[in-house]
């Protein structure tokens, strides 16, 4: 859901239609980079082929540093700065206008549909940075996965990022995902949300 105040029909209505990318999609457009990218969002918190349920996205993260090589890659496709509730047009060689500013939607042009969201993540080195909280990091080695080619964000960390809002779309993801979770997985996620949400947060006592 790219609004969270409108439905999809809205959406759609208002800003033009989505078609996003599979997964499988997405590495073919990107094969070969020369930059490291992952799926995050919805799409991570699949754990098997077939998805669990339906996703109205497709969300993918690289480096802040990386935008420039993205748009590069994809110089034949209109990237959109979106930031509160606003869209901005990236003109080639026009910038992110700040460090706040951390998703942009794409799409080849006006009369195409949007294929992909990308979120902005602080890297350090090899190391990702928590956004929400920088004391939380982690080597990128650690934080993307492979499945049958494809790089993922592990699902623990997904769910860390659900952990703030918890809809209901959150909570059937935290119902599938913790069962097949590891000790040492399920021990960092209770840990992450300890130290980034407040203490009263319910799914502690369910991890």
């Amino acid at each position: 859901q790219h609004d969270h105040e409108l439905s999809e029909e809205e959406f759609q209505s208002i800003y033009g239609p989505v078609q996003p990318l599979s997964p499988a999609e997405a590495s073919v457009l990107l094969a070969g980079a020369p930059f490291r990218w992952w799926i995050v969002g919805g799409w991570s918190t699949e754990l098997g082929l077939t998805p669990r349920r339906e996703h109205t996205d497709l969300e993918l993260s690289v480096a802040r540093e990386d935008l420039d090589a993205l748009r590069e890659r994809l110089v034949d496709y209109h990237f959109w700065d979106t930031h509160a509730g606003t869209l901005t047009f990236l003109k080639p060689g026009m910038g992110i206008p700040g460090e706040d500013h951390e998703q942009v939607w794409i799409r080849r042009d006006a009369s195409s549909p949007w294929i992909l969201d990308v979120l902005l993540t602080p890297v350090d080195g090899d190391t990702w940075i928590y956004k929400r909280d920088r004391r939380l990091t982690r080597p990128i080695g650690e934080v993307v996965i492979k499945r049958d080619g494809v790089p993922f964000q592990r699902p623990e960390i997904a769910l860390l990022f659900k952990a703030r809002r918890r809809a209901a779309r959150d909570e059937q993801d935290f119902a599938a995902i913790v069962p097949g979770l590891s000790s040492d997985e399920r021990s960092w996620l209770r840990d992450a949300i300890a130290l980034t949400e407040p203490a009263d947060n319910p799914w502690l006592a369910r991890l």
